[in-house]
This record gives C-alpha cells, sequence and structure tokens, in this order.
C-alpha cells in the first residue's frame, strides 16, 4: 500500500513546461515622479522582462521579454498554479528606493488552455520629466513589394504612433500620433539627450514581429529650443 502510494505521487505531474497548454498577458507602465497617482505619461512596455514562477517554488522558471505591444507568452505549460511578476521602481503609492516585483496569480484548468493573465501595471521613476523645449519632425515611409525589388510607392506617414525615450533609457515616456501630413510634436521637453522613432518592416526577416524601430538621435542643449529632425523614415 505504501509503495503503491509513493508511485502515484512520483507519477504526479507539477507545475511547469511539459504540457500543452499557455500564458499570456501585457505590461503596462506608468511613469511617475515620486507619487505614482499623478503619472506623466502611460504606455504598453516594451522589452521588459517577465518572470513565472511554477507552484509553490521559491524562484521563477522561465523569463520572457514583452514585444513592441507590451505582450509576453509562455508555452507548453501543465495544468496548475503560476505567479507571473515583473519588477518596478515603486509600488503602493510611494517611491521605494529599490525594484519591487508587481505580481498577479494564474491558474491552468486543464492540457490545452490557453489562459490570459491579468494586466502587470509597473512604475518607473523619473526626474525633471517637464520643460520648455520643443522635438518635431515628420514621418516617412517607402512601400517596398515583399522581395524589396521594386519600390511601389513612397509618402509621408498620418495616423502612426512615433515614440520618444531618453537616451540610455529601456523604455519610452511618451507617444503621439502623426498629423494628416506626417508631422509630429513632442513640447514640454527638458534639457537632455533623446531618441526619437517609429516602427517599420524588419528586412532582415529576424524579428519574429516583423517590426523594427527606425531611431533619430536628438541633444537639446538650452530651455525653449526647437529641434526639427526632418524625416524619420521607416519601411512598409
Amino acid at each position: 500500500m505504501i509503495a503503491l502510494l509513493l508511485l502515484v505521487v512520483s507519477c504526479r505531474k507539477t507545475e511547469g513546461e511539459g504540457g500543452t497548454a499557455s500564458i499570456q498577458g501585457r505590461v503596462q507602465v506608468k511613469v511617475c515622479g515620486a507619487d505614482t497617482t499623478k503619472p506623466y505619461a502611460t504606455y504598453m512596455a516594451h522589452e521588459e522582462d517577465v518572470y513565472i514562477v511554477y507552484g509553490d517554488e521559491d524562484s521563477y522558471g522561465d523569463v520572457q521579454k514583452t514585444h513592441y505591444d507590451g505582450g509576453y507568452q509562455f508555452n507548453f505549460l501543465r495544468k496548475g498554479d503560476y505567479t507571473l511578476y515583473a519588477y518596478s521602481d515603486m509600488y503602493g503609492g510611494q517611491a521605494s528606493g529599490e525594484k519591487t516585483p508587481v505580481k498577479c496569480k494564474v491558474h491552468i484548468a486543464k492540457n490545452g488552455d490557453k489562459v490570459e493573465a491579468p494586466l502587470l501595471t509597473i512604475y518607473k521613476s523619473v526626474d525633471n520629466y517637464e520643460g520648455t523645449a520643443t522635438i518635431k519632425g515628420r514621418l516617412f515611409a517607402y512601400d517596398w513589394n515583399a522581395e524589396l525589388t521594386h519600390l511601389k510607392d513612397s509618402f509621408y506617414v498620418k495616423n502612426e504612433y512615433v515614440y520618444i525615450a531618453r537616451q540610455m533609457d529601456a523604455y519610452y515616456f511618451e507617444r503621439v500620433r502623426t498629423y494628416y501630413d506626417g508631422s509630429f510634436v513632442f513640447p514640454f521637453l527638458p534639457i537632455g539627450k533623446y531618441e526619437v522613432y517609429a516602427y517599420g518592416r524588419d528586412i532582415s526577416g529576424q524579428d519574429p514581429q516583423d517590426k523594427v524601430p527606425a531611431i533619430k538621435y536628438v541633444e537639446i542643449t538650452e530651455n525653449a529650443q526647437i529641434q526639427d529632425i526632418g524625416r524619420l523614415e521607416i519601411i512598409k
């Protein structure tokens, strides 16, 4: 009887890889000062690490980076309970001074399930966020055929997102849609170095999302400065 019980326990499949279920979700970022109730900007996280813990294990079992839309996915999981988390600069309304994990719980009831995890919201702490300078430009696209042998058209792009980040940061703090003529404007910027970018087609074929950023580097050196970066060019 004891031997049979031990056999049953040893054959029981616990949480982890080796199954047919999956968990997917998204991570949202809020850029704040010391007070998280007044965010400067909110956006979906890009290239943010998301960790998964199998059952009640003490350490994480896998980690994935979010895509440009904040999405992530863990595949080939067995049924059971899982914990997902991402690290935040601050949590609970006050700056913590160190990274804090923001967690959510997910249960997979049966094999083959595709479970949607709750939204994870993390915070990024910034100082000196607002200023008086401006960066502007226009988004321009080249429309090639699939084989990249024939340029079908080229045009200024309307209603497309353009992003701005501080150089050396791993996230953007604002994004705007282009106007009908492809123009975009980022006002109220402090002195500093910035990256302005938009996503276009990946002609190398290496990115699974077929999206890569076209980036221009800009420096604001004085208050009230207006930096016109001209055309920001992408491939459609």
